[in-house]
């Protein structure tokens, strides 16, 4: 969650799984392999602080923006027999760079929403991603 002034940044983004555009947080992958994820995991290592330098390197990319205050505030389990954790960050504080850094076919426009709209967006299912609508409006309901 990218926070300031009363509002939250969400990005507009085509996914081609709902061949479509979607409204999303900010995000992306730690490791771009289940091989490089599973050795990670082996390795005993904890995680969180590399999914935090991966939140960071995404929010460059994907918004623009560079953390200098950054928080962990979730982690969402999948399942027992699914692995796909999802590491929920805060940003309060950063610096905006002149440009995104998409990776060639993104389509990624950010935009600031007040938490009312944000919220209204969650329920009206233009947010599709169901785990990262309920971080958000749990995120939205403890402010």
């Amino acid at each position: 969650m990218i926070v300031k002034d009363g509002k939250i940044l969400l990005t507009k983004e085509f996914r081609e799984e709902v061949k479509d555009y979607d409204y999303r947080l900010p995000g992306g992958k730690v490791f771009d392999t289940l091989v490089e994820y599973n050795k990670f995991v082996d390795s005993g290592i904890d995680i969180l602080p590399v999914a935090q330098e991966a939140a960071k390197k995404e929010a460059r990319e994907e918004v623009g923006l560079v953390p200098s205050e950054i928080k962990h505030i979730y982690t969402s389990v999948c399942g027992a027999t699914v692995v796909w954790d999802l590491y929920y960050f805060e940003v309060s504080k950063f610096e905006e760079l002149p440009t995104q850094s998409l990776e060639d076919g993104e389509d990624i426009k950010p935009d600031w929403y007040t938490f009312d709209v944000a919220k209204q967006m969650a329920f009206s299912g233009k947010m599709s991603e169901d785990r990262s609508v309920a971080v958000l409006l749990r995120y939205l309901a403890n402010l």
